[in-house]
């Protein structure tokens, strides 16, 4: 059967195409992501995203029963920005909604990366973000009111569709220009950016960590449901951690 160790249920919002290939790439034999999607594309004016995201949230819960069909081991809620967007109390009462809905673990994006740097003992961070000026300000205020100082951030003023044309070169170039001598590690925030194939030369040339919002997201997914391989090739978060 497939997912005879674990099987891992991930809502993902409907205009991102980053999360079932980064995943799928990431996660080890006896284990299988079932994926169901929520609506949230990421364009518009501003305002109107930022409606958009709290929609999203609104609507969770409903739009995660038919995976509870496939009985998944734990449920995440990807997209960072869907989470982080009303703060930190927010984050917890979806990760609450998820877990009474399913009653098996839950977590969301913002949750995960939050536990990936406390895992690996960091208290200072660059942040190199995608979003628009709105949504970068509220991912770093997120951060910050987790207890980690956010030392330099960097974003590029896109949204929707724009971001998964974002290329790898462009991911790479940002991270290394929002690094701080004095940052702990670097966090790329956006599961609809494909960081998997950046991490490890950033993590090689910062000499420091490097946390992506798929990659912690995923991280999680396989601690909470008691999968504890160490997958080498994506950073030192699933390959030591």
């Amino acid at each position: 059967m497939y997912g005879w160790r674990a099987r891992l249920g991930v809502l993902v919002p409907s205009g991102i195409i980053a999360t079932e290939p980064e995943f799928n790439r990431v996660v080890p034999e006896g284990v299988c992501c079932h994926y169901h999607r929520y609506k949230f594309e990421g364009g518009g004016r501003p305002e109107d995203i930022l409606k958009d995201l709290y929609a999203a949230g609104d609507d969770i819960v409903e739009a995660s029963r038919l995976i509870a069909d496939a009985r998944p081991s734990v449920v995440a809620m990807a997209g960072t920005a869907v989470s982080f967007i009303g703060g930190y109390r927010y984050d917890r009462e979806l990760i609450e909604k998820l877990q009474a809905a399913h009653n098996v673990p839950a977590t969301t994006t913002s949750t995960s990366v939050i536990d990936a740097l406390r895992a690996m003992g960091i208290k200072k961070v660059s942040i190199a973000m995608p979003y628009v000026e709105e949504v970068a300000k509220a991912a770093i205020k997120f951060v910050a009111d987790n207890g980690i100082d956010v030392l330099e951030a960097k974003w590029l003023n896109k949204a929707g569709f724009d971001i998964p044309r974002i290329s790898k070169e462009t991911v790479y170039r940002l991270g290394r220009e929002v690094d701080r001598p004095d940052s702990e590690a670097l966090f790329i925030s956006c599961t609809s950016l494909h960081t998997l194939d950046v991490i490890e030369r950033l993590e090689t040339d910062l000499g420091k960590p490097v946390v992506t919002s798929n990659q912690a997201t995923i991280w999680n997914l396989l601690r909470l449901a008691g999968i504890k391989d160490r997958e080498a090739g994506f950073g030192k978060l699933l390959s030591d951690y």
